[in-house]
């Protein structure tokens, strides 16, 4: 009889076992599912889009609450960047609850995908919680943004400015792959880009595998060239600049720096050989300034700043609120338009503008606690698979914040969500005990 039960008890706990292994691997084919869909929607900038991504996000994070209550049992192993990231999410919560915000409607749907970027994130920091895991999403993420530069480069040079072959935006832009905006589309690539750097540079890698890696980031990079988005190809170039010293420092590397140089080589011979004149054209202009050939965002991009510094100083201790600068730029814009500016072109410079003197505290300090964890990791897993791995996290993130200064790529559903994740992952705590 004792035995029996013990078997019973065995076969109930490995039943227990394996629902809980396939909870964990639909939450991971979740998350990916999300993050690589969102990009091909436009990159989720419909308030359809947008909305299916939060849902998307909760449901994910129910499931994981719902599943480690069931087991009675929640682990919980939060990123360094989630208690300031929390008390930011409460900070802006005010703007709408208690009605200071001049666009509550605004204000509380871009908190709502706020609410949704933390819990993905969350979800990400749980379930890609070992080397293998980590190298999965990665690799995931890796393949993805191959296949859709493959898709950009083909549209580009086929397309005629038409997503998709088919689709032609409402208000016109400057397409690049599924983006209205070639500038998002570059920040995308700018995310994906250094995983598969990161994944090259993995020790145990064949030669076969780490040629395969990069090419797969030589042709997100060459991506980005051709968009002609020039903050993008900036941060792109920075990223590119700081992995090559970081390998060069763990492997002893003038190989690492040396093979740099010749991707770099490959990347202009590539673009200048795909190039239709767009391209080229486009890094030309920045060396016209103010003149018919710039478009107007970048004409005006300095007086925008000067408006959004205008609007900080009005709302100078709390802001005036998430996506409050539609209504508010109009009366602070120091040139004449009759465009409507959306946002100031500089993410630096709104988020400080609508969450005040509270929010860039708060934002310092999720870069600081991110910083800081991330170097941490860095140390403990140098010379690892893994480190290499999170050290091209690390560049991606770092590179949509350089083009953050340029650009408001936070402001676009796919890759702000695609940025918490990574993020989230790389400041997670433990990598060193597994």
């Amino acid at each position: 009889m004792s035995v029996a039960i013990n078997g019973a008890a065995v076969a109930a706990e490995q039943s227990r076992a394996h629902a809980r292994s396939g909870t964990k691997v639909f939450l991971r084919a979740g998350t990916i599912s999300v993050l690589v869909a969102a990009p091909l929607a436009f990159g989720a900038t419909t308030t359809v889009a947008s909305v299916a991504l939060i849902a998307a996000a909760w449901v994910l994070l129910l499931i994981w609450i719902f599943e480690g209550v069931r087991k009675e049992e929640l682990p919980l192993n939060l990123p360094a960047i989630a208690p300031p990231a929390a008390l930011l999410l409460l900070f802006t919560t005010v703007h709408w609850a208690a009605g200071l915000s001049v666009a509550r409607d605004a204000t509380q749907l871009e908190w709502l995908r706020w609410v949704g970027y933390g819990a993905l994130a969350l979800v990400a920091a749980e379930c890609f919680d070992t080397p293998r895991r980590l190298k999965r999403l990665a690799e995931s993420l890796g393949i993805a943004g191959f296949l859709i530069a493959v898709l950009a480069i083909a549209q580009y040079l086929t397309a005629n400015g038409k997503i998709y072959w088919l689709i032609e935006p409402t208000h016109g832009g400057w397409v690049f792959g599924p983006y209205v905006n070639r500038n998002h589309f570059a920040g995308l690539m700018e995310l994906w880009t250094p995983l598969a750097i990161g994944l090259a540079l993995r020790p145990e890698n064949t030669l076969a595998r780490r040629w395969m890696w990069c090419i797969v980031a030589l042709v997100m990079g060459s991506s980005v060239l051709l968009s002609g988005s020039r903050g993008g190809t900036i941060a792109l170039v920075v990223e590119i600049v700081v992995l090559a010293l970081a390998a060069s420092a763990q492997h002893g590397g003038r190989k690492a720096l040396a093979a740099v140089a010749i991707a770099l080589v490959v990347v202009g011979g590539g673009v200048w050989a795909l190039d239709q004149g767009q391209a080229l054209r486009r890094f030309e202009e920045t060396f016209r300034v103010n003149t018919t050939l710039q478009e107007e965002a970048t004409a005006h991009r300095i007086g925008a700043w000067k408006g959004t510094w205008t609007l900080f100083q009005q709302h100078w201790a709390i802001g005036s609120g998430l996506e409050t600068f539609e209504s508010l730029f109009p009366a602070a814009r120091p040139f004449a338009s009759d465009k409507i500016w959306t946002h100031a072109h500089n993410d630096w410079l709104q988020f400080l503008a609508e969450t005040g003197a509270v929010g860039a505290a708060l934002g310092l300090w999720i870069l600081f606690a991110g910083g800081l964890q991330a170097w941490r990791n860095f140390k403990e897993t140098s010379g690892t698979a893994t480190g290499a791995i999170l050290m091209g996290m690390a560049a991606g993130c770092m590179g949509l914040l350089i083009h953050g200064w340029l650009d408001f790529n936070f402001h676009v559903p796919a890759n702000a969500a695609n940025f918490a994740v990574l993020a989230a992952v790389l400041t997670r705590r433990g990598w060193d005990e597994i």
